[in-house]
């Protein structure tokens, strides 16, 4: 899989190395490291592995939106590039959105 950053996914990455928050930095590299193992979304969502990084679609307004557990109060945001439905076997690039740790407090 290719893995592309938005503009919003570096901001946030850079508050949180102002924050020196190395442990939840390390764990992001980590999760995007095991993203690329794969070739489509499909195998990524099926892996155990997944499981232990919270690799899970959202529900309700944000169905297009994937997420993993950084931490147990920050989450990493991704979304596939394409347009909705989208075909799991088909997806090969992963947008990575937003680190969200506002919903969740500080991490």
């Amino acid at each position: 899989m290719v893995i592309l950053e938005s503009s919003q996914y570096k901001r946030d990455l850079k508050k949180l190395e102002r924050k020196h928050m190395i442990k939840e930095i390390n764990n992001i590299n980590e999760i995007c490291e095991y993203i690329l193992l794969f070739n489509n979304m499909n195998e990524l969502l099926l892996n155990n592995v997944s499981k232990l990084y919270g690799i899970e679609k959202k529900k309700g307004n944000l169905k297009e939106i994937y997420t993993a557990k950084v931490n147990s109060k920050i989450r990493l945001y991704m979304h596939p590039v394409g347009t909705y439905p989208y075909n799991l076997l088909e997806i090969d690039k992963i947008v990575l959105e937003k680190i969200d740790d506002k919903h969740y407090g500080e991490g």
